[in-house]
């Protein structure tokens, strides 16, 4: 084993620990998941930058904290009684597992692997249109006025 694929895999060890430990962590707010969703979004699209790069060990590392973080976000939703939310949460994380099996494989095709990012990214863009909307200024994400019951104008903060 060389030692740049050595050091990737104690760094995605590490990163699956730390991530288990706080994937074990619940989102029960709105901050919480604003927290969870920038997490998310960052980790996501430094693994879709890396695979288009043909970085797949490195992307691979990124995607695996994105899948663990967009997990918990499930009971955020389920707890609001969003079972849609939380169906289209199951949704994308089944599509991040998926481009995980294609980050997998042995050959790797990069072709499939690219496929698999723009199946997750559709999973992740549905899920927003639903449910969510970006603050024009900031490019942060929150929840859309009226989707947890509350009036319009009262948006989730």
């Amino acid at each position: 084993m060389t030692g740049a694929r050595r050091s990737v895999l104690l760094a995605a060890v590490l990163v699956a620990g730390a991530s288990a430990s706080a994937a074990a962590q619940k989102v029960f707010t709105a901050d919480e998941l604003r927290v969870v969703e920038r997490i998310v979004g960052t980790y996501f699209e430094s693994a879709k930058s890396l695979s288009a790069a043909q970085d797949y060990e490195t992307a691979k590392v990124r995607l695996i904290v994105a899948r663990e973080y967009l997990a918990r976000s499930w009971t955020f939703w389920m707890q609001h009684e969003r079972r849609d939310a939380a169906s289209m949460v199951t949704a994308a994380t089944a599509a991040l597992d998926a481009l995980d099996d294609r980050l997998s494989e042995v050959p790797l095709d990069p072709a499939r692997v690219q496929a698999a990012v723009q199946e997750a990214s559709a999973k992740c863009e549905a899920c927003h249109a639903a449910f969510r909307v970006e603050h024009p200024a900031t490019g942060a994400y929150d929840i859309k006025p009226g989707i947890l019951g509350e009036p319009a104008g009262q948006g989730a903060r």
